[in-house]
């Protein structure tokens, strides 16, 4: 399969790099042929098989989780976009090396895509949506002191290990089960309950430095 094609379906052209939003959306007259009652298998036997329109379904049905995801671990719109779109390019070419579950094989693309970023840059922001909205019972120095925490909890979370900011995020940003983690990420519960563990412990020092 050309790149060219591969650029397509996540809506990128060799001029310029579309937003997330414009590169996920599927045609009304795709998403008329593709029903969600088709499994994953189903839809990469059929892109295997020359339908490349098809791979829009795997588009339409991921895009959201992991693009809170990628946004989660960089901190950063433009980047989790970059992020999503180069993981689709990704899984596109290597779909015939699919084994088990295609969500969970998916999601790993994504998360190796936002700890190899983290890995290159000394300083990243969180940038959490449900924290963004005011509340209207609070005092113009409540929302002061409510903004200085959560940036100072976004830089904490900042120093943390990618393995350890990402079981945090997805546990008690994402609200993830153990269970859960453990199946997308491909390793134990109890690994993980070690890593939030940790992660916490860490958060606690680092803001214990400010806050004591």
């Amino acid at each position: 399969m050309s790149q060219s094609i591969a650029l397509s379906l996540v809506g990128v052209s060799r001029q310029s790099v579309r937003r997330y939003s414009s590169a996920v959306k599927m045609t009304e007259d795709t998403a008329a042929q593709l029903t969600e009652v088709d499994s994953d298998q189903d839809v990469i036997t059929r892109v295997m098989a020359g339908d490349r329109d098809s791979f829009a379904m795997l588009i339409g049905r991921y895009s959201d989780p992991l693009y809170r995801h990628a946004l989660g671990m960089t901190g950063s719109p433009d980047v989790a976009e970059d992020i999503l779109q180069t993981s689709f390019i990704k899984a596109y070419h290597h779909l015939s090396e699919v084994r088990g579950r295609f969500d969970a094989w998916l999601f790993r693309i994504v998360a190796n895509g936002c700890k190899d970023w983290l890995k290159n840059i000394r300083r990243t922001h969180l940038s959490y949506d449900e924290d963004d909205q005011p509340s209207g019972f609070a005092s113009p120095d409540e929302d002061l002191d409510r903004t200085e925490l959560r940036t100072d909890l976004d830089s904490a979370l900042s120093q943390l290990a990618p393995s350890l900011r990402e079981a945090f995020i997805m546990k008690h940003v994402e609200g993830r089960s153990y269970e859960e983690m453990a199946d997308l990420l491909g390793t134990t519960v109890g690994a993980l309950k070690m890593r939030v563990h940790r992660a916490r412990e860490a958060l606690q020092a680092l803001l214990e430095e400010k806050y004591a």
